[in-house]
């Protein structure tokens, strides 16, 4: 036991020593990823005839990287083995495998080594080493009991269509899927939660774990300090708003604020098209579920190869932002477009302090929000012009694609299984892309150069 302990100890010095933190991050998903793949290629994870590397590195890839695009029906593709092999990848992938290795060492009653920190502070988008323990310990009990809550409630209502067994190993698979914000199902076919689109408990349960999901771990960590706190002060609700982090109330700002105007949007829109053959309470239900997905999850309850190209578009944007950082979700980030958008306005304002709720944002987070949408939008841009040389679909429906890809969402219009083989690596790699983050696989590849400590002198460039 001495031993085994001695030589976890010297492994962890030298992976340390010799790999940086966004090197080890990138690199534990993709060893994840292959080893999915490898796993999924073997006859016993199959249904039928196994699929070729390729296809199966997508399988392995789109659950990792919490995407949801697949290239075949997963559920009947694969067999229970294949299943819970995706199931795991999509857990571990979601939360991140080095959170995984930190929970294990926790309740192993290890210490995290200072190093380890860094990495952890990385992985879970974290803006400070306090209390990194107890961070890790609330993260395992929050999802644990959200995805648990998530499988009793969808088990009331598969339960009674598929049998216990089945319908109880659904709900599980469901509810890790929509927490991760995964958007990955195991019913036969590809038809998603189409058949489903009339259940209210299932839709609404599944909308909000992937809004559980979506608003990151900082948000619910910080709801729950603040709420200990006013509890036993007794103070009014209004200050419990008004002490939140500046990270929680954005995002909380921008996700009820992009949620009500899609949900609007997808019900005017598509009224008579997509929406044209539901009741009204079911034109709300799924107009709300629908803008919800968009923010990174991949479940649908419509057609979506029949939606207007002007929802379509919208879809685009809306998948580009994404969820909150420190979740499981993609996209840019909620709060990287609010200070976007913010920075805008104060510059046409000619305002000289950026301040937000009363309090004033730091230059080098407008610069990183920037620096984050210029290497999204470069990589959407390079993938759209060389998919538009490979495939012969409409430039919009490659864009769709694309975007959903990288901002980790897994929606499509209906042509994944149908593109090259060079086309499904480029997804491949934008799905990797979009759940490590460029800028961590920038670092990862990154040397660092000795500081020359020159300053040149000033000047000025014409802009606009």
């Amino acid at each position: 036991m001495v031993l085994m302990g001695d030589r976890v100890q010297n492994f962890r010095k030298y992976l340390f020593k010799r790999f940086s933190a966004p090197t080890i991050l990138t690199l534990s998903f993709a060893l994840m990823i292959l080893t999915g793949a490898i796993l999924l290629c073997f006859p016993f994870a199959n249904a039928r005839e196994p699929m070729g590397f390729v296809d199966n590195l997508f399988t392995a890839t789109t659950s990792t990287c919490v995407t949801g695009l697949t290239v075949t029906s997963i559920g009947d593709q694969y067999n229970l083995i294949g299943d819970i092999i995706i199931l795991l990848l999509i857990q571990f992938g979601g939360l991140g495998l080095m959170t995984f290795i930190s929970i294990i060492l926790v309740f192993l009653h290890n210490n995290l080594q200072l190093k380890e920190r860094a990495l952890l502070k990385d992985a879970l988008n974290k803006m400070d080493y306090d209390d990194i323990r107890s961070y890790i310990i609330d993260i395992f009990r929050f999802t644990v009991c959200i995805e648990g809550v998530g499988t009793l409630l969808l088990a009331t209502q598969l339960i009674p269509k598929l049998g216990f067994v089945q319908g109880l190993w659904n709900s599980l698979f469901l509810a890790v899927s929509a927490f991760c914000n995964a958007g990955i199902d195991i019913f036969p076919g590809t038809s998603s939660l189409i058949p489903y689109n009339d259940n209210f408990v299932i839709v609404l349960t599944i909308a909000l774990l992937i809004i559980s999901g979506g608003l990151g771990f900082a948000v619910w960590i910080d709801f729950k300090k603040k709420l200990g706190n006013f509890i036993a002060l007794k103070r009014k609700l209004v200050m419990y708003a008004y002490r939140f982090r500046m990270n929680t109330k954005i995002a909380i700002i921008m996700t009820i604020g992009i949620l009500a105007f899609g949900t609007l949007f997808i019900f005017i829109v598509e009224y008579d098209n997509a929406l044209a053959e539901m009741t009204f309470s079911q034109k709300l239900l799924n107009s709300f579920f629908n803008v919800t997905t968009l923010r990174t999850a991949g479940f649908s309850t419509f057609n979506y190869a029949i939606i207007h190209r002007i929802t379509k578009l919208f879809m685009v944007i809306v998948m580009f932002i994404g969820g909150s950082p420190g979740g499981t979700a993609g996209g840019i980030k909620t709060t990287t477009f609010f200070l976007l958008m913010y920075a805008l306005i104060c510059q046409i304002k000619q305002t000289r302090y950026m301040n937000v709720f009363g309090r004033h944002i730091k230059k080098s987070n407008f610069i990183n929000a920037y620096s984050i949408f210029i290497i999204y939008l470069l990589i959407v841009i390079l993938a759209e012009m060389i998919l538009l040389v490979i495939e012969p679909f409409d430039s919009l429906d490659i864009l769709f694609e694309i975007v959903s890809a990288i901002g980790t969402v897994g929606l499509t219009i209906g042509i994944t299984p149908e593109l090259a083989t060079i086309s499904k690596l480029i997804i491949i790699s934008l799905m990797f892309i979009g759940r490590v983050g460029p800028i961590t696989i920038a670092y990862s590849l990154h040397k660092k150069e000795k500081d020359t400590n020159v300053k040149y002198p000033v000047t000025d460039i014409m802009v606009g």
